[in-house]
């Protein structure tokens, strides 16, 4: 509900009067009487204020249980919003207190004192609309409110000062339960929806903060969580969703604590939980209480895997089948007490007792009411007795005059609607229905003749619906009784009395709607008729049959009629209604603002009577307007709540959702609502319910609020006179249901918050029966029904079913005599079958073959097909399960190494192996964090301190030497040309000298400031002393309180030490990696070379006797699993065998038979014998010899002596008994061989024995010193790893404190910002200054230059003291006027009356001997003009300079000011920055002390300690100090270095002293030459000159004399000049005269010859025609008379129109309407003069244009034929659209385009070709009035002039009667032309040219053909014989399809809308099928006309155009 809406409501005693006195029925109309319940669904709401009262909030009221007494009184709250929490201080010093939690527009917290009830303490502030929980520690001084939406804020309290401590936010759901630690007074925690979290009242350096840690719920299910504790080592035991206690620490779960056997705890959530003496008490949902021995949990210590504690409680209390969701301790400092009373969420209170020493007593319910929402209730109507419906379906029965239960009764289903029938049905007035969400409608008999003890009976029951049951109603007759479902249906019963008189229900049947039922009306005088509204928006209306008949619901009960329906549906218009409002208000603020400047215009007016005002302006708004929000049509329909028929033959509806706050009428026939009724503040407030009272209509809102409207009898929609009044729970107690008594005196109201609330209707009474005292029992004859189960079937299933029954009968007899004929057809089979098997196997018939049909092959097929995708599916979700636990697997395992460890085995050492490390790769994530690293150093560089500005020092320049005062103030340019040689020689030399001064004094002045100061150090000398001072022999060390962290010790450098330790540690690793893994690779290939050498000595030991064999040593066998895990990963199977069901269809082979058949098999059917070369193997020469040799046949090789004494005894090799036979039959030849080539694998043997074992030796060397290695390895990465992890608590320190200081860096560097940017408005200032102080001393220099120049040039003047007077005249800055009205004087040098009082006087003539005053306006007599003026000239730059001296010094001093002022607010921004630097400063110590508490490990040796105190306890390092070795040797090396400083230093100052001495000895021999060489140049000019004499003034008095003589001689000159210019311009004069006149003699004759021109012209063009007509008489063609009738025709049906359109104007005139158009195009002007039948012609003298030329003149008889109309519209169209076409529509160029052709046609068909200039005029002017002028200006003159000869052309075609052959010629020649330009142009898209010949015709032809014309098999003859004579044309290359889409495109672009696919197919198809059938094709020919006009175009291209 809005807050808005809420403040304006009237609560209470907050009514306004001005509104209370427009009410008319008193406030107390209605009064609570009592409360039948209170919200017990709600956790933690109740509270025990002391040992006999209980406080629990029910709506909007505060309940206090009396538990001696069972009693009941209230208290309403101060906003009647609902109430967010009660509790309790549980403190000893505050047990007389208990806090409520109320909400509202301003929520507030109350502290009450019990029993005053007065409030002690109110906090305020703490929620924006309601709360959810409060808490207080245990202290009791502290007090914790956690605030609901929209805020969801948690507040500490210091409650007794109603002062905030902390606050912060604590999630986005709501919290339900906050819990202060009971060890620690600075933690808490707070959970609810699926959260918890736990908060830390910290100390930080910015000040007290509550910090709060969100738990992770890790792999656990996320959970609410309604209880929780605080154990004393700050773990956290919390409750979870499905009842087993989680063990939280740090912010995870530690582990899960079940019962033995994985029960949970609690089958329920858990709601309470503490612990007592090492026991945890839990109480749960479920009703149980569990006492546990924590110690047992404490010891535990489950797997990683498996994080589950499992223990059984040593206690078990089972209160009852309640659901305990708060309990109280009765006497809660009593520790021998263990009394509670609990909360059952089920409906009511309990004492139980939970005691562990002794028998406790048994628990008892103290207070019964409903549990959970109240749905609907129901009065009695003759008895003091109401019942109410809860939503577990619960029936409660109320005697309400004694306030008490007196009945309970259970249904086995949820509750929707019960309803007690009137006594118009039942006489006995205590039979009441009930449905159920089971779809099961219950009548019971409810049994009041024994008060004590009532009873309520199931008298019928019915399954009428198989959905649930939305909603009950009987009519108003009580003859018909409804029921809706959400199956989108109503089941209708008849109802009547049956033998016993109670009401007999039978059901009637359905009725099927398109929308599920949610409200009914019954119409109030038709009882057949009843209102449906539907949950989506529709309302029907259905008019019931009641004789419904029992044979037509014998197959199902649906009657459902369509013509007796009558429906609409809802249409949304809430946001159109809030913009007319939204709109009416704008008005009428507007209307009350434009009265209010109406008020001010009137005083105003009054005030002033003369005054002028603009009242439209005055008057205007100035507010813009508003943007109105969109129209919000809602997606989904809302519900129709309830409705009711209106006076007005409407239906009033209550929507929900978005379009409630409004009651609308709708109407069948209206598609939305006719009429709104606005509900006073009630926008967006539902109204559930509703109860009329004779003329009071009570609504029960949505936020648990009644309503009483006192209705208009005037105007039903006249809601304007209301109370409200709160009752239940503003959050969720609506209410949806509203009745009153029998009686009328009693009027109750149930809501959602479970809360029944009794009120006195102290209003007029409506009786509706006598009251009964004695109440009938059951009828004896009437017993109680069976319940219906929920698997029954409903009515219209039990006929369906009764159907099926039948024809399943039906078909199971049909079943039956099929299966005896198949059973018989059988027995024949089998008898086959068997006759079969008795023949021999080669006769007998396969199983295929005795297939009777291949449908019930396929059928089988299909079957077992099916059983196999089944089997397949449903093992899918187990394969998809597999795969994706492998993945995570994977995933988690193997994704992220670089490889799998390993190991590598010794092969033959007895050590133990070498493994890799599990290595991870660095990844993507590691390269983003560089990349994120790169990017914060260039942030970091920008948010920098950078030093002070320094002063910009100003460009040194050389200045400009002085001005040459010898030109008199002229331009030296114009006078240096004049000059001789000698002279110019002379000016240059003088400059030089004058350029040469000015740099010497620059460079005097440079040198200078060079200079070192003596009494100063260099600055690079101070700076290296201070650095030397703050640093030099100091160590700073990070953990003093004077160490000053530097500005690159940031966040970011240390991610840079992370990455770098991270890559090193990752290189470091993977490297020894790599090393493993190149020995394991060794390791293979030398098991490879042993197996190959292995190999050899078996096949040598095959060949050796037994005693010589000797084998390998043995070596260790590989661990495959160690050494290659990797293989183990290797999936070596497939999902499915494979096996399809075509394979084992037939039976011929089993399944395994064909997995067999699939399996990998080897085969040798690829060998050829010809690759066999077996006999090159030397093992087959090694047998063939030991087969010879008979090496067998030794026993064992003989040793070396032995053998030696053998050979000698045998024969030599030259005796022939050699090879002779001995005794034995041996040979001595066969013994030497045999002992030699077994000797030869002896030797073999060692070798192989010996290779093998030295590098089995050598590779156990080198896996040992790897080994050796590995250690080293792992030692580094243990230690890398120990400080990766320190700079990872580093780094988390920097993290937390990288916002404060980047704000402090950010606020450091504004500062340092403003500072330098004034510093730079400093420097440029004091540039400004200087520059001003260079130009006034040029300005003093220029000034001093004027008056030089001056005196120079009047020096020795007869009138020189008269022109110094002029020149020296001083200047005066004008007077300020000091009066209002007064004007400033002026600036003018003239305007000053006062001279100098010295030139006043003695400015006299200097040749005068009198003292006679010259007058300085006029020249004297004898003085020269031009020097008079420059006196003038001079004096008046002299002023000028002067006044720009006197502005630059005044800009001087306001410089000065602004740079003392900014030296100001530099000093003020100095310290500024200088405060923010130390605030940073002092921030960056803070966290440095934090980092130095991080510890660091380091590894040091012995020779690394150093100890400087006598002892020789070496053990105690804390306080010794680690630092870098090498800067303690720099210090020992600085003395060094400062020693042979000191010695440079020296030597320098050696050699600079012996320098000094040279440079004195070098001046003084300087100093003597300068002196001679003076005295030299004085002797010089001496002898020259006579005196001594400066070269530069006598040079420019050379000069100045030599200009003054050039310039007297131009002065002469010049006057002649002006002389003779005079003399010519009068000559000039004379011949312009004599050129006018002769102009106009030549003017007059041009005009008499123009004349004459014109009717020569006229004449030559009669004489023209008549030589034309004379040929054509003489020469007359042959007639086409076909053609001249058809143009005939087409004249005719011109006239005929014409004369159509005059009859029609005859007949408009006539009656004196609007003028027809002519030709159904044009509009004539009635107001016209007639027409004139003469003509005027071009030549004639008229001053307006010739009437043939008039825009009415195609209107004239002689009219061209359609033809030539055609050709000019087509010429005009394609024109217009160049033109203009890009400008206006194509349809306006087609308008214009035929309203100019007839006007241009007439045009020239009259003057037949002739144009003039005049004519032109005309036809332009014309134009216009055809084409509009915007248009007409893009037409210039020359085209309009094209234009009207192209339409000559026309007319010049039509007369001279050009046949159309050489017309086609023409067009071919012009597209032969066209193709040779492209091809000139190199374009390449010509490739088909015979294509783009035919192309370019068509295009051309269809402009200037018309279309029957063009159609003509004359034209295709034409055609034909025009391209059959060029020799290189193919028909085969014309595309048909391509020439239609070119021609059209081009009639498109030109607007030729006649032209279609049609005609142009036809003509294309028939020129290439007649150019085939004529051409006979050879190779083109190079001689071809065309091919000579290519040729001689474009030499040097192939000759020849080849298609």
């Amino acid at each position: 509900m809005d807050s808005s809406q809420t403040a304006s409501e009237p609560v209470g005693e907050e009514e306004d009067a001005s509104k209370e006195n427009d009410i008319s029925f008193p406030r107390d109309i209605i009064t609570v009487e009592h409360s039948f319940g209170y919200d017990c669904k709600k956790l933690f709401n109740l509270v025990l204020v002391d040992s006999d009262t209980l406080v629990f909030g029910s709506g909007n009221f505060l309940n206090y249980f009396s538990i001696s007494r069972l009693e009941i009184s209230f208290q309403e709250t101060v906003f009647g919003c609902g109430i967010g929490f009660i509790t309790k201080n549980e403190h000893p010093d505050y047990t007389n207190l208990f806090t409520v939690g109320e909400n509202g527009q301003s929520p507030t917290v109350f502290i009450y004192e019990f029993p005053s009830l007065q409030v002690r303490v109110k906090l305020l502030n703490a929620a924006k609309a309601c709360f959810t929980a409060g808490s207080y520690n245990k202290t009791g001084e502290l007090f914790a409110s956690q605030a609901g939406y929209p805020d969801f804020v948690i507040t500490i309290w210091r409650w007794e000062k109603a002062e905030v401590v902390l606050r912060a936010k604590s999630f986005q759901s709501d919290i339900l339960f906050v819990h202060f630690s009971e060890h620690n007074p600075i933690l808490l925690c707070s959970s609810g929806l699926s959260h918890i979290k736990f908060w830390k009242m910290a100390n930080t350096f910015t000040g007290l903060k509550l910090k709060g840690d969100l738990g992770r719920f890790g792999k656990t299910d996320f959970s609410d969580i309604y209880a929780m504790y605080m154990l004393a080592d700050e773990n956290v035991i919390s409750g979870c969703d499905w009842g087993n206690m989680l063990l939280w620490q740090a912010g995870l779960i530690k582990f899960e604590i079940c019962r033995k056997g994985r029960k949970p705890c609690h089958t329920k959530p858990i709601t309470r939980i503490t612990m007592k003496n090492g026991e945890v008490t839990t109480v749960g949902m479920d009703g149980y209480v569990r006492v546990w021995y924590w110690e047992t949990v404490d010891l535990a210590d489950p797997p990683e895997d498996d994080l589950f504690v499992e223990i059984d409680p040593i206690y078990e209390f089972k209160i009852a089948d309640v659901e305990l969701r708060c309990m109280q301790k009765i006497h809660p400092f009593d520790e021998s007490d263990f009394t509670h009373y609990a909360q059952d969420g089920n409906g009511g209170i309990w004492f139980c007792d939970i005691n562990t020493y002794d028998v406790p007593q048994k628990p008892r319910k103290l207070y019964s009411c409903i549990g959970g929402r109240v749905l609907t209730a129901q009065m009695s109507p003759v008895s003091p007795h109401f019942l109410c419906m809860s939503e577990s379906g619960k029936l409660f029965l109320y005697e309400y005059e004694q306030q008490r239960l007196i009945l309970e009764k259970i249904f086995p289903a949820e509750g929707v609607d019960v309803l007690w029938l009137d006594t118009q049905i039942s006489v006995t007035g205590t039979e009441i229905v009930a449905v159920f969400k089971d779809g099961i409608l219950r009548q019971l008999f409810l049994d009041l003749s024994n008060p004590e003890r009532p009873t309520m009976d199931r008298v019928r029951a019915f399954k009428a619906h198989t959905s649930p049951i939305t909603r009950l109603t009987v009519n108003r007759t009580s003859t018909l009784l409804l029921t809706g479902s959400a199956d989108k249906s109503i089941f209708i019963y008849t109802l009547s009395r049956d033998e016993h008189q109670l009401v007999d229900m039978r059901p009637l049947g359905f009725v099927q709607f398109a929308a599920t039922p949610n409200c009914f009306y019954w119409h109030e005088t038709e009882p057949t008729v009843v209102l449906v509204g539907c949950k989506s928006g529709e309302l029907y209306e259905y008019n019931i049959r009641t004789d419904v008949t029992d044979d037509e619901t014998y197959l199902s009960y649906n009657i459902t009629d369509m013509s007796r329906m009558r429906s609409t549906k809802f249409a949304s218009i809430k946001s159109r209604i809030r913009r007319e409002i939204n709109r009416e208000n704008i008005k009428k603020r507007k209307e009350k603002k434009r009265e209010r400047k109406m008020e001010e215009v009137e005083k105003l007016k009054k005030a002033n009577p003369g005054l002028q005002i603009d009242m439209e302006s005055a008057l205007a708004d100035s507010e813009p307007d508003e943007e109105e929000e969109p129209l919000h049509i809602p997606a989904v329909p809302n519900p129709i709540i309830w409705m009711r028929y209106t006076v007005r033959d409407t239906v009033w509806v209550s929507m929900a959702g978005y379009d409630a706050g409004y009651i609308y009428e709708l109407e069948f026939e209206a598609p939305e609502p006719t009429y709104a009724t606005i509900i006073a503040d009630g926008d967006d407030m539902e109204i559930h319910s509703y109860c009329i009272i004779d003329e009071f209509m009570i609504f029960g809102l949505v936020n648990g609020r009644i309503r009483i409207n006192h209705m208009n009898p005037e105007d039903f929609t006249d809601l304007s006179e209301y109370r409200i009044y709160p009752m239940h729970d503003g959050l969720k107690g609506t209410i949806p249901k509203i009745e009153t008594s029998f009686d009328g005196r009693h009027l109750i109201t149930v809501g959602y918050d479970g809360n029944v609330f009794l009120h006195r209707w102290n209003g007029p009474r409506i009786e509706k029966n006598k009251r009964r005292d004695r109440l009938p029992p059951l009828p004896a004859g009437v017993s109680e029904v069976k319940e219906i189960e929920d698997e029954a079937p409903s009515l219209e299933q039990e006929k369906i079913n009764a159907e099926l029954r039948r024809q399943q009968e039906a078909a199971e007899a049909h079943d039956r005599d099929v299966l005896n004929k198949i059973g018989s057809l059988q027995n024949v089979y089998f008898d086959i079958i068997k006759r079969n098997e008795e023949l021999p196997p080669g006769l007998r018939a396969k199983d295929t073959d005795l297939l009777l049909d291949a449908r019930i092959t396929r059928q089988i097929r299909d079957e077992l097909q099916a059983e196999l995708d089944d089997v397949r599916e449903d093992l899918a979700y187990d394969l998809e399960f597999a795969q994706v636990g492998h993945t995570k697997l994977y995933n988690h395992f193997l994704k992220n190494l670089v490889e799998i460890p390993f190991t590598v085995n010794p092969l033959r050492a007895e050590v133990p192996g070498v493994s890799t490390f599990r290595l991870e790769a660095l990844g993507e994530e590691h390269e983003q964090i560089k990349r994120d690293i790169e990017e914060r150093l260039k942030r970091e560089h920008d948010m920098g301190l950078h030093d002070l500005v320094e002063p910009e020092r100003s460009d040194e320049s050389i200045g400009e030497p002085p001005p040459e005062a010898f030109f008199f103030g002229r331009d030296p340019k114009s006078i240096e040309p004049r000059f001789s040689k000698k002279m110019m020689r002379l000016l240059v030399r003088y400059r030089k000298r004058q350029l040469y001064e000015v740099r010497r004094i620059f460079d005097w002045d440079k040198l200078e400031r060079q200079k070192p100061d003596p009494n100063r150090n260099h600055p690079d000398d101070d700076a290296q002393i201070e650095e030397a001072k703050r640093n030099l022999g100091d160590f700073k060390l990070k953990i003093g309180a004077d160490y000053e962290p530097k500005s690159t010790e940031t966040l970011t450098q240390k991610y840079i030490e992370v990455v770098q330790c991270r890559e090193e540690y990752f290189h470091m690793v993977n490297t020894f990696n790599q090393l493993v893994q190149e020995l394991r690779d060794r390791k293979s290939d030398l098991e490879q070379f042993i197996k190959a050498k292995k190999n050899r000595l078996n096949v040598i030991h095959s060949y050796l006797p037994e005693p010589d064999r000797l084998p390998l040593q043995t070596l260790r066998e590989t661990d495959m699993d160690l050494e290659y895990p990797e293989l183990n990963l290797i999936e070596h199977y497939t999902p499915g065998c494979g096996v399809e069901i075509d394979d084992i269809l037939t039976l011929e082979r089993t399944v395994e038979q064909v997995i067999a058949m699939r399996a990998d098999m080897k085969s040798v059917t690829n060998v050829s014998i010809f690759s066999m070369n077996c006999l090159e193997a030397p093992e087959l020469h090694e047998f063939s010899a030991f087969t010879m040799l008979q090496i067998s046949t030794l026993k064992q090789s003989l040793p070396n002596d032995q053998l030696i004494e053998e050979l000698l005894k045998m024969p030599p090799i030259s005796d022939p008994a050699y090879y002779e036979r001995n005794q034995d039959g041996e040979t001595p030849f066969m013994m030497e061989v045999r002992h030699r080539w077994l000797r030869q694998f002896l030797v073999e043997q060692d070798a192989i024995r010996t290779e093998v074992d030295e590098e089995v030796q050598q590779f156990d060397r080198e896996l040992a010193k790897l080994q050796v290695r590995r250690f080293h390895v792992k030692l580094d990465a243990e230690f890398m790893t120990t400080f990766m992890n320190s700079l990872n608590q580093e780094l988390y320190i920097l993290r937390d404190s990288e916002e404060i200081e980047t704000q402090l860096l950010l606020n450091a560097k504004t500062a340092m910002n403003t500072r330098n940017d004034l510093q730079v408005v400093i420097n440029a200032t004091n540039r400004q200054l200087d520059e001003l102080r260079r130009n006034i001393d040029k300005l003093g220099e220029q000034i001093t230059a004027v008056q030089v120049l001056f005196m120079t040039t009047v020096k020795g003047h007869k009138f020189f003291d008269f022109l110094r007077r002029i020149f020296k005249k001083k200047w005066r800055p004008p007077k300020v006027a000091k009066g209002d009205d007064e004007e400033s004087s002026s600036s003018s040098s003239s305007s000053s009356s006062s001279e100098d009082n010295e030139a006043d006087n003695k400015s006299v003539d200097s040749l005068d001997m009198t003292t006679i005053r010259l007058d300085e306006t006029t020249c004297p007599t004898g003085l020269d003009r031009s020097l008079y003026d420059l006196a003038f000239a001079m004096r008046a730059d002299r002023h000028e300079l002067e006044r720009n001296l006197r502005d630059l010094q005044r800009d001087v001093e306001n410089k000065r000011k602004e740079i003392a002022e900014m030296q100001i607010k530099m000093k003020y921004h100095e310290e500024v920055y200088q405060r923010e630097k130390n605030a940073l400063l002092q921030f960056r110590r803070n966290r440095q002390q934090e980092v130095n508490k991080v510890h660091i490990s380091a590894v040091l040796r012995m020779d690394q300690l150093q100890h400087f105190y006598e002892g020789d306890d070496y053990r105690d390092l804390s306080k010794a100090i680690l630092f870098d070795a090498d800067m303690l040797v720099d210090l020992r090396r600085r003395a060094d270095q400062l020693s042979e400083e000191t010695q440079a230093t020296k030597r320098w100052h050696r050699i600079n002293f012996i320098h000094l001495r040279r440079m004195n000895t070098d001046i003084k021999f300087m100093r003597f030459e300068i002196t001679r060489l003076e005295e030299e140049i004085r002797q010089a000019m001496m002898k020259k000159f006579g005196i001594i004499v400066n070269l530069d003034e006598l040079e420019e008095e050379v000069l100045r004399r030599y200009i003054f003589d050039l310039e007297t001689n131009a002065e002469d000159e010049l006057s002649a000049l002006e002389k003779e210019l005079m003399e010519k311009q009068k000559e000039l004069s004379r011949c312009e005269e004599e050129l006018v006149l002769e102009t106009q003699n030549n003017t007059e004759k041009v005009n008499i010859m123009t004349v004459l021109r014109e009717e020569k012209n006229f004449l030559c063009t009669l004489l023209d025609i008549q030589n034309r007509n004379f040929a054509k008489w003489s020469n007359p063609n042959a007639l086409n008379l076909s053609y001249d009738i058809e143009k005939l025709r087409g004249i005719e049906k011109s006239l005929l129109n014409q004369i159509e359109c005059l009859e029609r104007e005859i007949c408009a005139l006539r009656l004196k309407s609007k003028p027809l158009q002519i030709n159904y195009e044009f509009e004539l002007d009635p107001n016209a003069p007639p027409q004139v039948n003469s003509e005027i012609m071009p030549n004639d003298e008229a001053m307006v244009c010739p009437a043939i030329l008039n825009v009415d003149a195609y209107m004239l008889p002689p009219m061209p034929d359609e033809f030539i109309m055609d050709r000019v519209h087509t010429i005009v169209q394609k024109s217009f659209n160049r033109f203009f076409g890009r400008s206006t529509t194509p349809e306006n160029v087609r308008k214009f385009a035929q309203r100019s052709s007839l006007y241009l046609c007439q045009a020239a068909y009259s003057f037949q070709g002739r144009y003039t200039d005049r004519i032109a005029e005309c036809i332009t002017e014309h134009l216009q009035t055809i084409v509009p002028k915007k248009y007409f200006i893009h037409i210039s003159g020359e085209e309009l002039r094209k234009l009207f000869n192209e339409v000559v052309a026309v007319f010049d075609y039509e007369r001279s009667d050009v046949n159309t052959e050489e017309l086609i010629s023409g067009i071919f020649d012009h597209a032969k032309d066209s193709l040779c330009a492209h091809i000139h142009l190199g374009d390449a898209d010509v490739v088909n040219r015979t294509h783009f010949i035919v192309a370019h015709m068509f295009k051309e032809l269809i402009e200037v053909l018309p279309l029957e014309e063009f159609l003509s098999d004359e034209t295709l003859r034409i055609i034909v014989d025009v391209l059959e004579r060029e020799p290189m044309v193919d028909p085969r290359a014309i595309g048909v399809e391509q020439l239609i889409e070119s021609t059209l495109q081009h009639a498109q672009e030109n607007l030729l809308d006649g032209i279609t696919a049609v005609p142009v197919r036809k003509l294309g198809s028939s020129i290439q099928r007649d150019l085939i059938k004529r051409r006979q094709y050879k190779q083109p020919s190079c001689e071809s006309p065309m091919s000579v006009r290519i040729a001689t175009k474009k030499p040097g291209h192939s000759t020849g155009l080849p298609f």
